[in-house]
């Protein structure tokens, strides 16, 4: 039976709340905004066409010259961006065409030195306006837009703005909130490389991590396709070479060392299997539109099985849960696939919705649930977690180890938030103000996006780098400031950093202006 629509003040009271948590959002927003120049190194607003469903950076880099150097010291022809690439891809409305798709970004190098033009202007806000102060660790969720601050923040002395499509290097008065930079084709530009028409939404992509240029994804329809984008052209019309089984979200490729495990994949669908595919021989063939059936279909799950993940020193060991709240552990070799080697029952108190093993640590094990926890397991013992991390407010859609720093993963939820954990700091001391803003384990809580994410991913190639997507066809770049990760005692020389920069103009580029 269909629930009929709210009438009269049910209908009214339903559009009041909509109306109360929108302005709520804005409000959360512009505090934000106002207090990105103390929170972070560099952030990047780009508005996409449609929403993308997946995000996942390249293992590209390419260093960008001549026309796109920005901030040459003392005239140098020095280039201070690089070229990194993102995969993503689109989810329109009915009857539009979709697409699998990849974004250029352009970042500042690790090493440069880029002028910040707000600060100053940040330094005489904040005098005047308590919402301008920012804490090591804000809580981007606050309504009333509490003042947060512990001591004077300083404006990283790197930080980067790029939000909007004209010069704003002062402070905008009239809206009260920081505006933007702009200029040609440089720093923080986004651009379109690859649009590869796609059957359906793009649920999920992710690439071969022997070869980059393979591409498995998921879509709306019983496949699974397999594109190796190095035959195509911009915008080719081919599919690739796997069929598959029913609809769902998770895919993964073993990136184990060896010829023996190149082209090996693990599905889940909302079938309640898990499925292996080897494809590297389809895509030595190269024929377009080859039909690849699976090695194994795994049975154990008894609800939508909502992520799987190969674990990265075992090529024989792949994991999934789902909505039956399992964790399961499966040996993928030939006459042990019958059920899992190990089962982890009642793992979150809801649906298990992500999870990731430990690029370095073969023991460790991440997953994210809808009971807003993410936890961290030991699987040489699973009969409890090693770590509960609380600090979401709404369900956690899905995990990521950091690559670069191996205490470090992140986190994204239906709160529209990407927190970034610490395990190394999980029991440290806390005096009670710090303490409001958190367990010491949670280093930092992005809150950039007013919509909820969808995907996110940590460049592999820059250091505390992340990149995200959400609903409201927002995709965003940012590193935290230096301050949020750094152990007391790592001092580095501000003075000498903060008086390089005063002698730069960077010329920055503003993408599009979202309203």
């Amino acid at each position: 039976m269909t629930d009929a629509a709210p009438t009269g003040p049910t209908a009214g009271a339903a559009d009041l709340a909509d109306q109360l948590e929108k302005k709520l959002i804005d409000q959360e927003y512009k505090i934000w905004k106002k207090n990105t120049p103390f929170l972070y190194d560099f952030v990047m607003t780009h508005g996409l066409e449609w929403p993308s469903l997946t995000c996942q950076w390249l293992p590209t880099v390419k260093e960008l010259n001549d026309g796109n150097k920005v901030g040459a010291v003392g005239g140098e022809s020095k280039a201070v961006a690089e070229q990194h690439e993102l995969l993503i891809g689109t989810h329109t409305a009915e009857g539009e065409q979709n697409y699998l798709m990849v974004a250029t970004v352009n970042l500042p190098r690790e090493d440069a030195v880029i002028d910040n033009r707000t600060a100053e202007a940040g330094k005489e806000k904040e005098a005047g306006d308590a919402e301008v102060q920012a804490s090591k660790k804000l809580k981007t969720g606050d309504a009333a837009g509490e003042d947060t601050k512990k001591s004077n923040p300083e404006p990283s002395p790197k930080s980067t703005i790029i939000d909007a499509p004209e010069p704003a290097s002062n402070y905008n008065e009239e809206k009260d909130e920081l505006g933007g930079y702009a200029s040609v084709d440089r720093v923080g530009k986004i651009d379109i490389k690859m649009k590869i028409p796609h059957d359906g939404e793009v649920n999920r992509a992710r690439c071969m991590p022997q070869n980059h240029f393979v591409v498995a994804t998921r879509g709306p329809s019983a496949d699974v396709y397999v594109w190796d984008m190095s035959r195509h052209s911009s915008f080719p019309d081919e599919k690739g070479p796997i069929q598959a089984n029913p609809q769902g979200y998770g895919v993964a490729w073993c990136g184990v060392a060896g010829e023996e495990n190149k082209g090996r994949l693990v599905t889940c669908a909302e079938d309640k299997t898990v499925r292996l595919w080897n494809v590297n021989s389809a895509l030595k063939e190269g024929k377009n539109g080859t039909v690849v059936a699976p090695e194994a279909t795994l049975t154990y799950h008894t609800d939508i099985v909502e992520d799987v993940d190969w674990h990265n020193r075992d090529a024989n060991m792949v994991g999934s849960c789902g909505d039956d709240r399992m964790v399961c552990l499966w040996d993928c070799r030939a006459g042990k696939r019958d059920k899992p080697v190990h089962v982890v029952r009642e793992a979150h108190a809801g649906d298990v919705n992500g999870m990731e093993f430990h690029p370095l640590n073969e023991f460790y094990l991440a997953t994210g649930g809808s009971d807003k926890v993410v936890k961290v397991w030991d699987m040489r013992n699973l009969k409890s977690p090693l770590q509960t991390l609380e600090g979401h407010e709404n369900q956690v859609f899905a995990v990521r180890w950091s690559p670069l720093n191996d205490s470090v993963l992140a986190s994204c939820s239906a709160d529209r938030r990407i927190a970034l954990w610490d395990l190394s700091r999980v029991g440290a001391e806390q005096s009670p103000e710090d303490a409001e803003d958190g367990p010491p384990e949670l280093l930092f809580l992005h809150g950039g996006h007013t919509s909820k994410l969808n995907d996110f991913s940590w460049n592999p190639n820059y250091d505390w780098c992340v990149g995200g997507v959400s609903e409201d066809n927002v995709l965003q770049v940012w590193t935290p400031a230096e301050d949020v990760y750094a152990e007391e005692g790592d001092d580095y020389d501000e003075d000498e950093e903060q008086d390089e920069a005063t002698k730069q103009r960077a010329e920055i580029l503003g993408d599009d202006e979202l309203e």
